[in-house]
């Protein structure tokens, strides 16, 4: 009987070994942070979502239109977009041979003064989520 819970023992200790690294190593699971644009700006992804916040001065109107032309100029199809002084929300469908289907983006103005944009690609891919980022904050001179 003893020998029978030390093996047990063991093998939930081996497996444990062996998939904890596998759950960890993750991408969407972990927040990753990056300075981004010229100024530069700190961007977070998690679980697939890229986040920043913008200087004051930036208004969410110009942050919408400068995503909705860089989508454009990529060759995507603006399904809906709405844009106010508080904030917007603009879904770009992709091109059939793309490798991901859409992009939502949000946008909210912050007590700071400042935007916070929010980007996410589906399927997830935060490399193309931080160069679409950096593509809006270069239009906008950011």
């Amino acid at each position: 009987m003893q020998t029978t819970t030390k093996a047990a023992i063991l093998l939930i200790g081996i497996c444990s070994l062996v998939l904890l690294p596998a759950c960890e190593s993750v991408p969407a699971m972990r927040k990753s942070t990056a300075w981004q644009g010229q100024t530069p700006i700190s961007a977070s992804y998690l679980w697939g979502t890229l986040e920043a916040e913008l200087p004051p001065g930036v208004r969410t109107e110009s942050v919408l239109i400068a995503a909705k032309n860089e989508l454009l100029r990529q060759g995507h199809v603006i399904k809906k977009s709405t844009a106010s002084p508080q904030g917007g929300k603009l879904l770009a469908l992709s091109q059939p041979d793309a490798p991901y289907n859409r992009v939502h983006i949000n946008t909210s103005t912050q007590p700071s003064g400042g935007v916070k944009i929010t980007i996410n690609i589906d399927p997830d891919s935060e490399s193309r989520t931080r160069l679409l980022l950096d593509a809006i904050l270069a239009q906008l001179n950011i």
